[in-house]
């Protein structure tokens, strides 16, 4: 088993999102919700839920319920996220160079889910992650890279999904999306590409600019130096 491994759907990690969502998911809980525009006239809607305890004047726990509104006014999914971060800048709709719609959005920190619009399949994948080597392994993901915008491009197929990991710099991972409902294999950081071994601070934080006829480019957010990816160099870099 590697860090990369989907637990989504193992007992342990469900027991473990299902006590998150009837501790937060109470009608005392809601709070306020917001509606934001997504591509093809939908529409996300987030509510939050927030739990104060012992007059704490900061919550204790904060979630989101989650919908996607078709525009037909119709509800096409409802879900819960269970962390403090709505996300809403990663999830989007996009359509695919196989014609078809899809809906990529987040239900914990650590992973994604994509749901395909025409026919309602989906993946959920949430990876295993990593602990200190004196830990015990608790019943939620380990330390993974935490995707927080999302970038598909339908030239190539591939997907750049910028993040960090916890309190880490920025930087930009590649994901292989030829099949949007198969999880990734491994997910790599492309400061592997450019600065392997992290000597280099003016290369702290690589930031996603756009995708150019196929060709990814990126940019060193502290010295504003831009970086170019052929789709060849992206095939390699994912096959390393």
């Amino acid at each position: 088993m590697t860090s990369f491994e989907n637990i989504y759907h193992t007992q342990k990690y469900q027991e473990h999102r299902q006590r998150y969502i009837s501790k937060i998911f109470m009608p005392h809980n809601k709070r306020e919700t917001e509606k934001m525009p997504l591509e093809a006239g939908f529409i996300l809607e987030s509510t939050e839920y927030s739990l104060y305890e012992n007059n704490s004047e900061r919550p204790n726990l904060t979630a989101y319920e989650q919908t996607l509104v078709s525009p037909d006014k119709s509800v096409v999914l409802r879900w819960q996220l269970c962390d403090d971060h709505d996300f809403t800048s990663f999830t989007q709709i996009f359509t695919h160079s196989d014609g078809r719609l899809y809906l990529i959005y987040k239900e914990d920190l650590y992973g994604y889910s994509v749901l395909r619009l025409s026919d309602r399949k989906e993946l959920h994948y949430v990876p295993l992650g990593y602990y200190p080597d004196n830990a015990e392994e608790p019943p939620c993901p380990g330390e993974s890279f935490i995707m927080t915008d999302f970038h598909y491009c339908h030239e190539n197929n591939f997907a750049a999904a910028g993040g960090c990991f916890w309190a880490a710099p920025y930087d930009t991972v590649v994901l292989d999306f030829s099949d949007p409902l198969s999880p990734p294999d491994k997910i790599r950081t492309i400061h592997n590409i450019i600065d392997p071994n992290y000597e280099n601070d003016d290369l702290e934080d690589i930031d996603f600019k756009e995708w150019q006829n196929g060709h990814l480019i990126l940019e060193a957010d502290t010295i504003k130096e831009q970086f170019r990816f052929s789709p060849d160099d992206l095939r390699r870099f994912m096959s390393m």
